[in-house]
């Protein structure tokens, strides 16, 4: 035997060695996804069973949502109108206002008129007296 055919045997148990080492692997990911597609296999009957409800309720919280979505666009034409009246009356009130200022003023000019006139005539009544009495 020599150094040549000893490489040769070498090498071959070498090649058996490592196709041994592969094939135990192999076997050991196949076992292994085996396992994992039991796993996945359950899941699918587990998730099977909750569609229905998931289903109904989606349908429910869609319905919610389209009911709020109803509420909100009745609030907007409310907040709308709730403006357009406030507008309406920040209107009638400065009408008003610019109406019955100009006759309040005239009024309080003729108070204050009869009013000094009240203390004029009291006054001078008031001097006539003293001089009856005196």
């Amino acid at each position: 035997m020599s150094s040549q055919d000893f490489l040769w045997i070498a090498i071959g148990v070498a090649s058996l060695a490592a196709a041994g080492g592969i094939a135990f692997a192999c076997i050991r990911l196949g076992l292994t996804l085996r396992r994992l597609e039991t796993t996945l296999d359950g899941v699918d009957r587990q998730l099977a069973g909750a569609e229905q409800p998931l289903q109904k309720t989606l349908a429910h919280v869609s319905g919610v949502a389209e009911s709020i979505e109803d509420i909100v666009g009745k609030l907007d034409k409310v907040a709308n109108a709730a403006t357009a009246a406030a507008g309406a009356v920040a209107k009638t009130a400065d009408a008003a206002q610019a109406a019955v200022t100009p006759t309040l003023a005239n009024l309080v000019s003729v108070v204050t008129g009869v009013s000094q006139g009240a203390k004029t005539f009291f006054r001078s009544r008031g001097r006539n007296g003293s001089q009856d009495e005196g």
